[in-house]
């Protein structure tokens, strides 16, 4: 492995922002990925003017997405993390601006139906405009004349092939999605679509829909909030993080941005609020849920004049916790429970209530609404069977025992 040499200056900027990962409680694993990154960036920019770090940036992640694409996404966040320690604000990616004038104009008017007509949340918005730009680009390269109009689903078959091999099948099946949305836009606005763009996935990422749904054992689902601490003030926060997800089938962002406010006590319910659909939604408070909270509230929650319902105890105390801390307390305390990586993030708990939810006798439409899915379509992953259920009017094999061996 090459040893690389960096200035000093460099070196006390990576020790500066090691710190700021520190104080923004970012796992240790996390935050010596951005170190690498951000060293990266710096031993290829060196240290800019701050006035000239938002395009420093920009110039580089364009290299990285076309050089290093599997990691593209955590050298961004690295970054983006960086821009904020520099100067207190937050890095801006024009998501509409292209090379060419027909595309940014095409990007535009993608995300103006996206956060207008389908009420997405901006970060997917920018992420979909994000992969579809580079699709535009490269048909464009292909083809100026039969630019979008002309395109069919052979040509985002070519796109995968040509300059997506090197990413995950899940990553795959998430640029074609977001290519798919994009030319339901255009048929939205009365544009020409070829049909066979509609009868996408074209990647085997996309065909994992047709499986089980991923999900934990019940005893370690169930038993999960019992893992952090009760005796101590972090362990009594935790335990209403989880509870949260396994009681309520939360999304992080969800959790993450839960206000005392929007809890109705006398009522006995919460309105979930900033939505992916932009939708609000009321779900009753279980009492294990209840208690929990109650008790966090009480005896374990500081005194600070932030609204958010969870905040950090230690660095930035009384400050509303980000999705990064909440997805950190669920590796945790999964991590505690003897779960491996891949079963401890905070979707998989969403997953598992919701599959639980479903087969404990719920309808689909109802399971949806307590989602926040507008589509039963994205419920129906949640409910593909009930193994247990199945088992248990299962029908004896046509002349018993007798027919075995």
């Amino acid at each position: 492995m090459p040893i690389f040499k960096i200035s000093e200056d460099i070196r006390r900027e990576l020790e500066r922002f090691k710190e700021h990962l520190r104080k923004q409680e970012y796992t240790d694993a996390t935050a010596a990925g951005y170190y690498t990154y951000l060293s990266r960036f710096l031993r290829q920019t060196g240290l800019p003017q701050a006035s000239a770090l938002q395009e420093s940036i920009a110039g580089f992640l364009e290299a990285e997405k076309e050089n290093h694409p599997q990691t593209f996404k955590y050298c961004r966040a690295a970054l983006r993390q960086y821009f904020k320690m520099v100067t207190g604000g937050n890095l801006k990616e024009n998501s509409g601006t292209s090379a060419a004038p027909a595309i940014a104009g095409l990007l535009q008017r993608f995300r103006t139906y996206s956060t207008e007509i389908k009420n997405i949340e901006e970060g997917t918005v920018a992420s979909e405009i994000s992969h579809v730009r580079g699709f535009l680009e490269h048909a464009l390269a292909h083809d100026p004349q039969g630019f979008v109009d002309g395109l069919t689903a052979e040509d985002i078959r070519d796109y995968v092939v040509e300059r997506l091999t090197a990413l995950s099948d899940s990553s795959k099946g998430r640029y074609i999605t977001s290519i798919r949305n994009f030319f339901r836009c255009q048929e939205f606005y009365g544009e020409p679509v070829h049909p066979s763009i509609f009868r996408l996935p074209l990647s085997p990422a996309v065909w994992k829909k047709s499986a089980f749904p991923t999900t934990i054992g019940t005893d370690v689902f169930d038993a999960l909030h019992m893992i952090p601490d009760g005796n101590t003030d972090t362990g009594k926060r935790n335990r209403c993080i989880i509870l949260c997800f396994t009681e309520l089938a939360l999304r992080c962002s969800e959790v993450a941005e839960l206000a005392l406010d929007d809890f109705n006590w006398r009522g006995g319910h919460v309105t979930v609020r900033n939505t992916k659909n932009g939708s609000d939604r009321v779900l009753p408070l279980s009492a294990k849920l209840w208690d929990a909270l109650v008790e966090y509230l009480t005896q374990a929650r500081p005194q600070t004049s932030c609204r958010t319902l969870f905040v950090r105890f230690s660095h930035q105390r009384g400050e509303a916790m980000g999705c990064g801390q909440v997805r950190a307390v669920i590796r945790r305390n999964g991590a505690k429970a003897g779960l491996d990586d891949r079963d401890s993030g905070t979707h998989i708990l969403r997953r598992t209530a919701a599959t639980k939810l479903y087969n404990s006798g719920n309808s689909l439409k109802l399971t949806a609404d307590i989602l926040g899915h507008e589509s039963l379509n994205s419920t129906t992953h949640y409910a593909k069977t009930d193994i247990a259920g199945l088992l248990s009017v299962a029908l004896p094999w046509p002349g018993g025992e007798c027919n075995v061996g």
